[in-house]
């Protein structure tokens, strides 16, 4: 299910509880001799909605996909140099590290784009002269 689809979802879910709650306070409560102030309900009602919100949110970032398994093909991609490459360091593509060796000596912080795969390292270039 698609993040739009689960937020629609929660959405309606959140106005059926809060109906139901207005309803039980309104209406149901009152024939047992139970009043409960006006106040009190709004209160319930905000409190449930943050609730809600923080659980979306949570479930949201539980169901996002994670790393991919094996080895992604990152050839052409951009990248930034996290551990000095001398010839051999560490950058970071697409929000994972990898171990990388480039020709030319790159600082930490300069971007790189990846030549090719070799087994679990990647050869890098800088974009721009050092």
């Amino acid at each position: 299910m698609k993040r739009k689809d689960r937020l629609m979802l929660a959405i309606a879910s959140n106005v059926v509880e809060v109906a139901l709650v207005v309803l039980l306070a309104v209406y149901i409560l009152p024939q047992w001799d139970i009043n409960v102030p006006v106040y009190a309900v709004v209160i319930f009602i905000v409190a449930w909605l943050c609730v809600s919100v923080l659980i979306f949110r949570a479930g949201s970032r539980a169901l996002a996909p994670g790393p991919l398994a094996g080895l992604p093909d990152v050839t052409g991609l951009k990248g930034v140099v996290v551990k000095d490459l001398a010839p051999e360091g560490v950058v970071k593509v697409k929000g994972e590290l990898w171990k990388a060796w480039s020709e030319n000596q790159v600082p930490a912080g300069y971007e790189v784009k990846v030549v090719s795969v070799e087994g679990m390292k990647l050869k890098v270039q800088p974009l721009e002269q050092v």
